[in-house]
């Protein structure tokens, strides 16, 4: 009599039916499955029978579920999809002969010589105007300087006040410690021309130097691309482009340049590498496609000359084995190596980059009335006597020298149009007032001056009385 089978929707499984055995213990340690009896089994007709699933639609089609809204994709590749892997040459067994195929392989190999090794051959880039433009920027010209905003003078009621501080002076012994430490730090000068000399006149004065910074900000658009490794493309069909003076960008400090380089948001595409033609590689420098080169040793030949006991014989190349030839060590024999704008990938995404080049655009002027040449005050320190930084500053013009405020109110009209394709963030104008004192002494007999200048109290004696010292050899 046939054993019943249990209820369709209760199954027995003993352990033996997963790899397990009982033990005494109660336990179950893990064992080979035995075969189970006839009728262990769930019998015929004790699963579902066919279409007793649910039908293909019974599922609530995407979005149906509540509270779920159908999304529209962002970002799906314009193009076709990318490789899983980049192209990489193929190491081929000896005797083997080059994969590339192309017209372009020389009839003969060349000399195995790396300095001679030309870079691979580039393919000149696609028609750019080709490219869909995205809108704002039809007028997109590579490396062209973009209008920036209109500039809004500032109101002339809103000139602020300018208050000015007075300048640094320095007495006899700080003068007298300068010329004995330059005396000092000069090769073939005696410190005690420096030590003895009389000083008969000590004029003070104050050398100024004004200097104006205008920060300005440029932009400039490019197409530029990337191998183009898979993934989301952030394309036109993600929306509208913002304008090239739309993009935040800030700088990282301010009165320093530097550049910047962003994307434009929604404006990429992928395009067929132009250089491989898509195909990931293009031919080896080095062999020309051919796979082997002329052997360096034996330029070819496959034999050498070599010299023993006194006595020339030619032997076979060690090197190439008397072949002549060598493999291409740079393409290992392929003939074909990794496409170095793809960089294997086929394909290229292209993007248009903003360029936001940040400049600290700088002009002085010094106002010295001695003999001191004026372009030594530029590079020591003094005293701020004013000092503003504004959007857009006003030009000195209540200072006592006559010629800071002219040469101020000219260095700042010339500021207002001298970039305008830039976009001016802040302006800073110091005015320093370098100390400056102008010595006339008598050193055995003999008269002459020198100069102390900047808080550093830098020395300029171009007629020093003792300029070579004991023991001293002029060539």
């Amino acid at each position: 009599m046939e054993p019943s089978a249990p209820p369709a929707s209760v199954i027995h499984v003993s352990p033996q039916h997963v790899g397990f055995t009982a033990d005494q213990s109660g336990g179950y340690n893990q064992g080979p499955p035995n075969h189970a009896a006839p009728g262990a089994y769930p019998p015929t007709g004790a699963y579902p029978a066919p279409g007793a699933y649910p039908a293909p639609g019974a599922y609530p089609a995407p979005g149906a579920y509540p509270g779920q809204a159908a999304m529209p994709y962002q970002g799906q590749p314009s193009g076709p999809p990318a490789p899983a892997n980049p192209w990489q040459p193929v190491a081929l067994p000896d005797g083997a002969g080059p994969s590339y195929q192309g017209d372009d392989v020389p009839d003969t190999d060349p000399e195995d010589n790396d300095d001679e090794e030309q870079p691979p051959k580039m393919l000149p880039p696609p028609d750019l105007a080709s490219f869909a433009t995205p809108p704002g920027y039809e007028q997109y010209s590579a490396g062209a300087p973009l209008p920036p905003p209109a500039y809004t003078a500032p109101e002339e009621t809103s000139a602020p006040l300018q208050t000015f501080t007075g300048i640094g002076t320095m007495n006899e012994q700080q003068v007298r410690d300068a010329i004995c430490a330059y005396a000092d730090q000069q090769c073939c000068y005696g410190t005690g021309a420096a030590q003895a000399m009389t000083f008969e006149k000590m004029e003070a004065s104050g050398g100024l130097h004004y200097q104006l910074e205008t920060f300005t900000e440029t932009r400039t658009t490019s197409w530029q691309h990337l191998p183009y490794q898979g993934g989301q493309v952030d394309g036109p069909h993600c929306g509208p482009s913002r304008g090239p003076w739309d993009i935040a960008c800030s700088p990282n400090d301010s009165f320093n340049t530097h550049e910047k380089n962003l994307e434009v948001p929604h404006t990429s595409n992928i395009k067929q590498c132009h250089n491989c033609t898509g195909c990931g590689f293009v031919r080896c420098p080095k062999c020309h496609g051919r796979g082997k080169v002329r052997c360096s040793s034996c330029h070819g030949s496959g034999r050498r000359t070599v010299h023993r006991n006194g006595k020339s014989e030619r032997t076979s190349c060690s090197w190439c084995h008397g072949s002549g030839r060598r493999r291409c060590s740079r393409c290992s024999g392929d003939g074909r190596i990794i496409c170095p704008i793809c960089q294997g990938f086929a394909q290229l995404r292209w993007f248009i980059e903003l360029k936001v080049k940040f400049t600290n655009n700088v002009e002085d002027f010094i106002h010295e009335t001695t003999d001191l040449p004026d372009e030594l005050i530029r590079d020591v320190s003094g005293k701020t006597v004013f000092e503003q930084t504004l959007p857009y500053v006003w030009p000195i013009s209540q200072y006592h020298v006559p010629a800071i405020n002219e040469n101020s109110i000219s260095i700042v009209e010339r500021h207002r149009t001298a970039w305008p394709n830039s976009k001016t963030l802040q302006q800073r104008q110091i005015l320093r007032s370098v100390p400056v004192t102008e010595v006339e002494y008598i050193y055995k007999d003999q008269k002459s001056r020198f100069w102390v200048y900047g808080n550093e109290h830098e020395v300029h004696c171009p007629e020093y009385p003792q300029t070579c010292c004991w023991g001293c050899t002029i060539l």
